[in-house]
């Protein structure tokens, strides 16, 4: 066996237990909710406007927590593989409609909204003894996909590593993440890119490249009372050093969006089921 091979196997030998042992404790919850409430939120149309959209609509509130299949406010996901310290899920999210009044894209095609579809590993670097805090590791790669009434079109690819931290006490459950971005040449296009037909005076024609794609940080407030639930949403994107920052279209060197939302649960299951009380 290479001697390389050998000492890494022994590295990480010691590790193989905790990467295989079961999820630790978790509580009892009811295995889906129903729900219904509204919420509001602004948001740039696309990273490196100057706008902001202002979206407001019923929010209503479905979770479903299945052994491998499970549903909330932040999307749908299937767990593949799940172990106390690793996780492999495959997850879908999707954006509000973006509006298209922007002066600077002018003349050019709408923009759609965006899902986004991939496998996401999560590594749980470190957990409070009592479950209420842990930092993790999140690589999630998805394919980005542009959907309107027409049907659905492949926009390229999108990676966002990133470090998250939650804490959670008596309802409320704070949730922070930071990480860069990173696109491929059609996912950053699809909001930078200047065909030479929709070029004016103002607005060169631009040909956007793969590769990073700014630094995000997001953050969530959260609080569940009873059959009542509200919560605060905030994420900031910082544009600079980003492959499109030089593009006609880059014309804010910052991106930030915020939200608001509550609901009210009027159904649930009477079925409690275990669930992982450091899923966030």
């Amino acid at each position: 066996m290479n001697a390389t091979l050998r000492t890494a196997l022994f590295a990480i030998a010691p590790l193989v237990p905790a990467l295989l042992a079961p999820p630790l404790a978790a509580e009892p919850r009811p295995r889906w909710e129903l729900g219904l409430g509204a919420g509001v939120l602004a948001f740039p149309p696309w990273p490196g406007s100057t706008q902001h959209e202002v979206f407001v609509a019923p929010a209503p509130y479905v979770v479903y927590r299945g052994e491998r299949l499970q549903a909330d406010r932040g999307g749908i996901r299937a767990r593949l593989f799940d172990t106390d310290a690793l996780s492999l899920e495959l997850s879908l999210a999707a954006t509000p409609p973006p509006g298209n009044d922007d002066a600077a894209r002018e003349g050019m095609p709408e923009l759609d909204p965006v899902a986004e579809f991939g496998p996401e590993l999560r590594w749980r670097l470190w957990r409070a003894a009592d479950g209420a805090a842990q930092w993790q590791l999140r690589l999630p790669l998805r394919s980005a996909w542009s959907v309107d009434t027409g049907g659905i079109e492949g926009i390229g690819l999108v990676a966002a590593p990133a470090f998250a931290y939650a804490w959670q006490d008596r309802g409320w459950k704070l949730a922070l993440q930071a990480g860069p971005l990173f696109g491929s040449d059609r996912y950053h296009g699809h909001f930078h890119t200047v065909a030479p037909r929709h070029a004016t005076a103002d607005r060169r024609a631009y040909d956007a490249d793969a590769g990073y794609g700014g630094l995000q940080f997001t953050g969530s407030l959260t609080r569940r009372s009873g059959r009542w639930w509200a919560g605060v949403y905030l994420r900031a994107h910082s544009l600079d050093g980003a492959r499109f920052a030089d593009g006609p279209l880059a014309r804010s060197d910052h991106a930030l969006s915020a939200g608001f939302a509550f609901a009210r649960m009027f159904a649930q299951s009477r079925r409690q089921v275990e669930t992982r009380i450091d899923d966030f």
